[in-house]
This record gives structure tokens, sequence and C-alpha cells, in this order.
């Protein structure tokens, strides 16, 4: 066999599996629906003037009782079934309902093959599981469709429904869903705004079946959602599945029609809450409060509310009675704690923080961080490092947690640790590696450890050595350990960077002034007084210089610029008026010394033993 033959079968069989998969979903599909199909009527709707104003399904639960969603025909004037033969049948009226669930029960005139319901109850059924719809169409054929359970969720007290993923069209509401065994496993609900659920079969049995027939003449039509019960279902189905905006809709309606429906507005509180609607969801919570003051729950989402808009004392007040109620969370300490860290209580909320981790949270982690800065806030570091080590267990590389150990390490003058874990964040997120080598240079030059700053200022200047800030600060600690040959090495390459970089020629004059090299300062300072002609310190160096080098004719305009900068400086009157000695002008510097006994009485007394 040739290589081109043997890849052809390869796709030829690739293609057989695919096509043997899709053929065993739709033979599922088909058998479902074949087995079902007798027992699935499309129901047709008709207003007052017995045009037809709308399409809905129904399933049999007997020969002759059909089970449908009640919203569509709570407003019928009759309503006409329709087998999947094509064959009409006549609805004699209502035998039963359920308005909290949206079920109503039918009397079918005639006899149909009723569905198959398991005798022990609705197929367990775990998410994920395949689930079939059959329905109408909106030409009012019976159709299937297939899909999966999401999950359940609560739909009243004690009941819940199934989240269903099939694409349905409303014409569906009323049809069962069955599951991959044969067994109907609930109906389908379609409420608009794309909502749509499955009810279980054990709710639409248990709707209670009266011996009398309503006929829909006799019927009081009313739309089903202005109902309270209408309301109230369409609300709690809408915030089940997060559909905010129906929720919304359906639960104001619904306490409007009862005040006092406290589930009510505590489903309206968490669909404001989740809408980010602040006034109203505070609003609502106080509602509920007043409706059942021990809802400890209500509590906590006031609190949550009041802390994001910024009331955070009363947001401290509510989740500290919702803890004082007993409410099963965890999350609420940390929320509490959250709150009093905005108060600055750095006690309350290292307490509370405590109290969060000791319910062993899943990811404790941020609790410890939490509690770690509230320790430090309160100068207790010991307390705080064993927190952010903890910490560290969950998250070695968490920028934050590393970053705040390595503060707090320093707050507690364990340098060498903090210059470990600045070095650890460095390697962790090289991207900042400048911004960690900086803190322990800057660490160590607070502690006067300037030996120790050398290190990490090469690092800097490593990562990025054009920039003529990073080569001035490695030369300054230099300068700072005296070491002034390498520190005039350093800032000459700053210079040669930004010659007009002032600071720089600055600190080459002051280091060889240092070292007694008083000729060579004087050109570094000539040039910090043309880039900074107005600040008066580089007048008086230049002239400084000049004076040691016994130059008094040269010293004497440096000083006397520095004094018409800054003629309150002590100092420079003094220089000042030493040069004039120095040049035989005893008048001028009887004059400072005049000036001297304002400013700086000693240095007058110091200067008057030279004066003749």
């Amino acid at each position: 066999m040739n290589a081109f033959r043997r890849v052809s079968l390869a796709v030829m069989a690739m293609a057989l599996l695919v096509f043997t998969a899709a053929l065993a979903q739709t033979e599922d599909a088909a058998r479902i629906e074949k087995q079902a199909e007798g027992g699935v009527l499309a129901l047709v709707i008709y207003g007052a003037d017995k045009t037809e104003v709308g399409k809905a399904s129904a399933m049999a639960l007997t020969e002759d009782i059909l089970a449908t969603a009640y919203h569509v025909i709570s407003q019928a004037y009759d309503v006409e079934a329709v087998s999947s033969k094509g064959k009409k049948m006549k609805i004699d009226g209502i035998v039963g309902f359920d308005k909290n669930l949206d079920v109503a029960l039918l009397k079918l005139r005639g006899k149909v093959q009723p569905l198959t319901v398991s005798v022990s109850g609705p197929e367990a059924l775990a998410e994920g599981a395949r689930l079939f719809a059959l329905g109408s169409n909106e030409s009012g054929q019976i159709v299937v469709s297939e899909g999966t359970l999401r999950k359940y969720f609560e739909v009243g007290p004690g009941q819940k429904a199934m989240e269903i993923a099939l694409s349905l069209p409303d014409q569906f509401s009323g049809g069962p869903i069955i599951g991959i065994g044969g067994n109907v496993q609930g109906m389908a609900i379609l409420l608009g705004q794309q909502l749509q659920l499955g009810l279980p079969i054990s709710a639409v049995q248990k709707v209670s079946r009266s011996g009398k027939v309503t006929e829909f003449k006799s019927w009081t039509r009313q739309d089903y959602f202005s109902l309270p019960e209408g309301a109230t279902f369409g609300g709690r189905v809408a915030a089940a599945l997060d559909n905010l905006s129906a929720a919304r809709m359906h639960l104001e309606k619904a306490v409007s029609l009862i005040p006092s429906f406290t589930e009510g507005y505590w489903l309206l509180a968490n669909v404001y809450d989740q809408e980010r609607d602040n006034s109203l969801a505070i609003d609502a919570y106080k509602k509920v409060i007043e409706l059942d003051p021990s809802r400890a729950a209500a509590y906590a989402g006031l609190g949550g509310v009041l802390k994001r808009v910024g009331q955070i004392k009363e947001a401290a007040e509510a989740l500290e009675k919702a803890i004082s109620l007993n409410i099963e969370s965890k999350e609420i300490f940390f929320d509490l704690g959250d709150a009093y860290e905005a108060l600055e209580n750095w006690a309350a909320a290292a307490s509370a923080y405590e109290k969060y981790l000791s319910l062993k949270p899943e990811m404790s982690w941020n609790g410890e961080l939490r509690l770690g800065l509230c320790r430090a806030k309160l100068g207790q570091y010991d307390a705080a490092i064993a927190a952010y080590l903890e910490a560290l267990k969950e998250q070695p590389a968490d920028l934050k947690v590393n970053f705040s150990l390595a503060e707090v390490y320093e707050k507690a003058g364990q340098l060498d640790k903090a210059e470990e874990v600045y070095s650890r964040l460095a390697q962790i997120n090289p991207a900042e590696a400048k911004t960690y080598y900086s803190q322990i240079m800057r660490m160590y030059d607070s502690a006067e450890k300037y030996d120790k700053a050398i290190g990490p200022a090469q690092k800097i200047v490593e990562l990025d050595p054009k920039n003529e800030s990073n080569i001035y600060n490695l030369g300054f600690m230099y300068f700072k350990l005296q070491k002034y040959d390498q520190a005039v090495e350093q800032f000459k390459q700053c210079v040669a960077l930004k010659p007009d970089f002032a600071t720089a020629w600055f600190q080459i004059g002051s280091s060889y002034f240092n070292e007694k090299k008083y000729a060579e300062a004087i050109e570094p300072f000539k040039k910090y007084t043309e880039l900074v002609p107005d600040e008066p310190n580089g007048w008086l160096s230049l002239g400084v210089q000049y004076m040691f080098l016994r130059n008094f004719e040269k010293a004497l305009e440096p000083m006397k610029r520095c004094v018409e900068l800054k003629p309150d400086n002590p100092n420079a009157q003094y220089n000042l008026a030493i040069v004039y000695l120095n040049l035989k002008d005893n008048l001028s510097a009887r004059d400072i010394y005049k000036k001297l006994t304002t400013l700086d009485p000693a240095l007058a007394e110091k200067l008057k033993k030279f004066l003749r």
C-alpha cells in the first residue's frame, strides 16, 4: 500500500468516526422524539375575537390531562391542541394550576398517549447530563432540541429548577424535557428576555386537580406577570440566571404588589447591589432589615454597599451586626477587617483578620497579607513578619507580599533580610529590578551603611548605564564613604553624558576640596556657577577655593556675589570679611562686623579679634 493510499484511508476513517458520533447523537434525538411525540401537543392560543394570539406546547400527564406553562394560557379565550400528526383537538378548560410555579393543567377532549415518567421519580441528573426538549415550532410542528443540564437553582422555598443549555423558541413553553433514558425530567418554561428553565416533573405532578373543569369563557383572564405570583416567579428565575434587568423589572413589580414581601426585597437588594445601583441597594437592604431584623445576610449586604460608597463607619457597624447574628460567612470577617483598615483602626482590623484566618478560608494568603499590614502599622514587626511569611507559603512570587515583607524587615532593623527579599523581587519582576535595587540603596543610605549601598548602586548602573542619575547616585555613595577618587570618576561620567548636570559639577568640586585639591576644584565650581548663577553656595565654594590658595583678589568677586544673593548668610559674610582683611580693606570688614552682630554674634566676636 503506497503512502497516498494509507493517508486516504486514515482520512476516511477519521471522517467515519466523526460521522458516526454525529449519527449517534441524531439517533438518540430521533429515538426520543419518536417515543414521546404522541404525548406532546402544540397549543394554539386564541384571543377575544377568536384570532390566534400565540403558540405554545403541552405534555400529556394522562390520556386527557395536559400540563403547560400557566403564563401562556393566562389570558386565553380559547385554546386548541394539535397532535404531532396534525390532528386538532379541543381543550375543554383548566383543571388545576400553580401560579407560584407557572403550571397549568388542561382537560383535553379526546385521548393521547401519556408520556413516561419513571416510577421511582425523575432520573437523577448530574450537571452536564444530556437533555432533549420537545415542543412546537412557529409552524406548529413538534420538533426536538438537544442540549445539557447546566445546574439546579432555587425558584422558591424548597423548590429547585433546572438551568438548561438548549436552544428553544418561546413556543416550547409547556413542552417536556426528557433524559437520555427516555423518561420525562421536567417541563420547559420560557419567560421571554432569554429566560428559560426546566421545572422538574415532580413539581408538575404535585399540582392539584379539581374535579371541575373551568372553561376558558368563565376564566378570569390576567397578565400572569402582573400578578404577585408571576412577578415573583419571573424575578426569582431572572435573578438566579443573572438576568439583572429582567430580575429588576419583575421584582420591583412583585414588591409593589406585596409590600411585606421580604424575600422579594432581599432578591431585589442583591440585584441592585450587582448593578452597583448603590442608593437603591441600601434602601432595599434596609427594607429587608425592617421586615426581618434577624436576617444577618441583609446586614452583611448593607455593610458591603456602605463600604463601597465610603460610609465606612456605618459599614463596620452593619458588618458587626451581621456577625452578632451568627452569619455563616468567613468572608464577612475579611470585609470587616477591610473596613477597619479604612478607618485606620489597625487593632480592630487585625482582630477581624485573625478571626477570618481562624476559620481556615481556602485562600488564606490575602488575609495573612492584610494582617501583616495591620501589625506593621501597629509597630508589631515580628508579628507582621510572621504573617507575611505565612502568606508566602501560598504565594511565594506575589509582589505585594514580598515587598511588604522587605519593608517590615527594614523597619525592624533586619536590613540583610530586607536586602535578600528586595533582591528576590528583582528576580521575580525583572522589569522593576531598578526599583528594588534602589530600595536597597536607599535603605543602606538611610542607615549610613554606605559600603553596603555601593553594590545595589552598581547594579542599577549595570541595568541602565546611560542614565546619568544612576551614575550620580553611585558617585554620591563613594563620596559619603570618602572615596573621593572613585566619586570623581563617577561624577565625570555624569557630566560626560549630561554636560549641564550642575549638581555633578558641584560634587566634583566638593570631592577635590575634601582631598584639599583646591586648584582642581576651581573649574568644577566655576562650571557650577555658570549653570546656576543664582545659587549662592556655588559662589561661596568657588571663593573658598581661592581663599585656601591665598588668592584673595580672585576670591573677592565670588564672595561678594554670594553675599548679594544671600545677605543673611553669616558664613558668607564672615568669609567676605576675611577676604577684605587680607586685601587690607579694614573698613569693609568693619561694616560686615556690624552686620554679624545681628546675624551671628558668635561669628562677630570671632571676626572682632582680627579687626584693627
